[in-house]
Parts: structure tokens; sequence; C-alpha cells
């Protein structure tokens, strides 16, 4: 989770440890990624302790308070391709959707997984990401960049002549509405602004054991709200975010919704689009294309793998 300084949408434009491209999209197999958290997961009880462990929005590790320092490694040095390091998750998904849309980026971008760096746990991966994050990129140029939304406005960017689908939205209502929509996913649904264990976004109320019964309480109705305000900013007719081109909310948005849609049967927040025509509508749309519900299949085996007790066993009850 995060809050980016600045919007995709405003920017012009497993074995999972690489992406495998073909000549109509990108492929990403999750195997990798699991067998990564896999490790990480038997190292630390996911959703509680001091070691809480983030598995969703940019797949923060929290780290004991006695190592809470500023140990910012220097980065790797520079490859000839810029390195895009992801998991199956929901903001970084937005990277993968935005490569499944655009096929040629698996020509120029290499894509791998923190198993490719020992793991979360590594120092290895400490220099590749300061603050332990997923997803990370490393330029060509030297650069190393986290947070979702600025690797996805970097990539849009500098291989806009390589884009069959930019994402930027036709006029500028449609781009002011999209940057709109992202911003209020990436500051009010999947973000936390801390990176420190034990600090929870909205959407960790299904997931997060480890949360407080008030807190819960307290972050569901905001999560409520916050999809009843998306719901009010989708144009009537659709069937995309803001009409009829894909934009960067979709990309954005996208991920989360399905995530939490796919596991409405056994989730405490039940399911999102009941009582949201526009927003039930929009997500069937998007189910319909393989590039979109290609990228929400991976993000549910991660979640049904590692997060199913969690996710069944947090009930109403947990909210007081």
């Amino acid at each position: 989770p995060h809050t980016p300084p600045r919007s995709a949408a405003t920017t012009p434009s497993s074995d999972m440890s690489r992406a495998r491209h073909s000549s109509r999209d990108i492929e990403f197999d999750l195997p990798g990624a699991l067998d990564d958290m896999a490790g990480l997961a038997s190292k630390a009880a996911i959703g509680h302790g001091a070691r809480d462990v983030e598995v969703f929005g940019n797949g923060r590790q929290g780290r004991p308070a006695e190592r809470q320092s500023c140990d910012v490694q220097p980065p790797p040095a520079a490859s000839k391709k810029d390195t895009v390091v992801i998991i199956s998750t929901n903001n970084p998904g937005r990277l993968v959707l935005f490569a499944a849309l655009n096929p040629k980026l698996g020509e120029v971008i290499d894509w791998k997984t923190p198993a490719d760096y020992g793991g979360f746990g590594g120092d290895e991966f400490a220099k590749v990401s300061p603050q332990k994050l997923c997803p990370v990129a490393l330029t060509a140029g030297g650069l190393r960049l986290f947070e979702s939304d600025v690797i996805l406005s970097y990539v849009a960017d500098k291989y806009a002549p390589l884009l069959e689908n930019d994402c930027r939205g036709p006029t500028v209502e449609a781009r002011a509405l999209s940057a709109l929509l992202v911003r209020v996913h990436d500051m009010y649904i999947s973000g936390t602004n801390c990176s420190q264990p034990q600090f929870f976004s909205n959407q960790a109320v299904f997931y997060k054991a480890a949360m407080p019964g008030p807190e819960r309480a307290a972050r569901l109705k905001d999560l409520l709200k916050q999809l009843d305000l998306v719901e009010s900013l989708l144009p009537p007719a659709g069937p995309y975010c803001v009409g009829d081109a894909i934009s960067f909310a979709d990309v954005v948005l996208y991920p989360t919704v399905a995530m939490m849609q796919d596991q409405a049967a056994a989730s405490l927040v039940g399911s999102i689009t009941e009582g949201r025509p526009k927003l039930a509508a929009w997500l069937a749309h998007c189910n319909a294309d393989p590039r979109f519900r290609g990228v929400a299949d991976k993000i549910k085996a991660f979640v049904d793998t590692f997060l199913g007790k969690a996710v069944a066993g947090i009930t109403a009850k947990g909210c007081g």
C-alpha cells in the first residue's frame, strides 16, 4: 500500500521469476512467487505479531522494531534492461495488467520476483528495495524506483512508442477522472502510508487477523464509503472507468476490486458489487477480457493459498 506522490493517470505516455511473452500477450506464472512466499510464511505467521507480513498492496514485510533504522542499502549495478520485481498481489497487479495490455513490454523489461534476490528477508533484496516493498524497479539508467504508481508512470512514459494501450484517456476530462479514481484507490482503499509493522490499510480488514476490533470496524465503514464513492464516479454507460477506452483507473482498480469480489463468499466485506450496479457492470466487462481476468486469477490463487484460513476466520464478531 502506498500514497503516490504522482498519479500515473497524469503522466504521458509463476515460474513467475520472469515474464514469458508471445505475439498476443505476456504470461505471468505464479509458482515462483508462491514458492518464495511459502518460505517467508514458514518464518513468520502471516497477519500476526511483530513480524507481521503484508502480502497485499505493495507486499510490505514488517521488520522487528530493533531493526527499524535507516538501513538503506546502495542499489545493485545498473543492467542493460529495466528490471521490475513483482509478486501476484493487487497493487503490483497494475503493472502485470499494463504489461498484459501491452505485450511488447515483455521484450524490453526483465520481470523478476523477490525469489531472484534471496527472498523478502534477505540482504540482497534489501539492496534492491530500500523499504522491502514490491514492486520495485531497477532502471537501465541506474535509478531504483518503488511505489506501484511511480513505476507504472515510468514504464508508460519511457515505452510510449511501444504501447498498444497507453491508458491515458482520450480527453482532459477523462484523464482527470482517471487520476481521481487512482487517487481514491491508492490513498483510501489500498494505502497505509506507513511501512512499519501493525499499520494497516482499509483493504486489510478482511485478511489481517492482527487488526484490533475497533480499528477493523472503522476501516470497514470507510472502505464501504470509498467503494460507494467509486460507484458515484463511474460513468453510467461505461464500459470502462472513464468511458469507452481503458484508462489507468481500470488498470489500478481492477486487481483490487476483482480480488475483493473473488473472496466475497468467505470475506467479512462480502460482495462489493451488491448495491453498486455500475461497479458490477464494470467488473463483469473487465472479467470477460482474458487479459484482465488472467491477472485476477493469479491474485486469487495467491490469496487462496496463503490467506484462505485468515479470510474465513475474520467475521463481524471481530469488529468490536
